[in-house]
């Protein structure tokens, strides 16, 4: 099994950063795991090369299509909020990230008022997982008001989106709905709104519903978890029932050379679990990739 230190030689090794995604499959994944591990074993060479990472990320940002967490916007943005709370980077991310990116991102969460495709929505999805970070971790209060007004917004357009979906649920991955049920998740102990139980309630079922579910080793205890807040036992039996029929396994002996980011088993997805079970990163804000 790979340690830390030969995650960290081998993403420190490779030169070839310039030609990897951006984002959290790419530059901003290594960065953060360079960091991390800079925090664990104060290696100096870890935080040169994370800054010089971090550094091209945002210089670049002109260049980045893509808003997702993957190869994206929300990927560079979630990381420097990240590491502003860590205290890794001397970076304000109240005063950084608003005027930075912030505003983007809400452009493009309401380009659309129809579901234009499976794309545009988990797109959206991680724009909402990144304002709901922000809205948990800033220290304005201005801002989390603003945050708090994003996502009562954003809640009501994925409403939306269902209701487009009645007819035609086949058209969002299951993947997807778990992703949503995953992210909708953070809201349950900190956000008070009438359409979280029933957008958690519409995502469940339109996943359960689904005749020869294709599993491909989806971890559905994000289902559970939503089963239990809505308190629905019907519900909670069928994704009990779903949940045995599936065993979540990772696994790092699938490790390729290419696959460098947090998803898939990637080296920095591998390194940050490695790091965060020495305790010396917040877990609890590496959870939602890491599981």
């Amino acid at each position: 099994m790979l340690s830390e230190k030969d995650i960290y030689i081998f993403l420190l090794n490779n030169k070839n950063y310039e030609s990897w995604d951006s984002g959290l499959n790419g530059r901003s994944a290594v960065s953060l795991f360079l960091f991390c591990y800079y925090k664990l074993n104060n290696d100096v060479n870890a935080y040169n090369r994370a800054i010089e990472l971090l550094e091209y990320e945002i210089n670049n940002l002109n260049k980045i299509k893509n808003a997702g967490l993957f190869n994206g916007l929300c990927g560079i943005a979630w990381t420097v909020n990240y590491l502003s709370n860590e205290n890794i980077i001397e970076i304000n991310n109240d005063d950084f990230l608003p005027d930075l990116l912030e505003s983007r991102l809400k452009d493009l969460f309401f380009t659309y008022e129809k579901l234009m495709s499976e794309e545009h929505f988990e797109i959206n999805i991680d724009i909402l997982f990144y304002f709901i970070e922000r809205f948990l971790t800033t220290n304005s209060e201005q801002l989390k008001n603003e945050y708090e007004i994003f996502i009562s917004q954003s809640l009501i357009l994925f409403t939306h989106f269902f209701y487009q979906l009645d007819k035609t649920l086949s058209q969002i991955q299951l993947k997807n709905l778990v992703l949503l049920v995953k992210t909708l998740n953070l809201l349950i102990d900190n956000f008070k709104s009438p359409l979280l139980n029933s957008l958690l309630l519409q995502s469940i079922e339109c996943g359960i519903k689904r005749e020869n579910i294709k599993l491909d080793n989806i971890n559905f205890s994000h289902f559970l978890k939503a089963s239990l807040y809505i308190n629905n036992e019907k519900i909670y039996k069928k994704v009990i029932k779903l949940i045995s029929k599936n065993k979540f396994e990772t696994s790092n002996s699938n490790i390729s050379k290419n696959n460098i980011g947090i998803w898939e088993n990637g080296y920095s997805y591998l390194g940050l679990e490695l790091i965060a079970k020495e305790k010396t990163v917040k877990y609890e804000f590496l959870e939602y990739f890491l599981k």
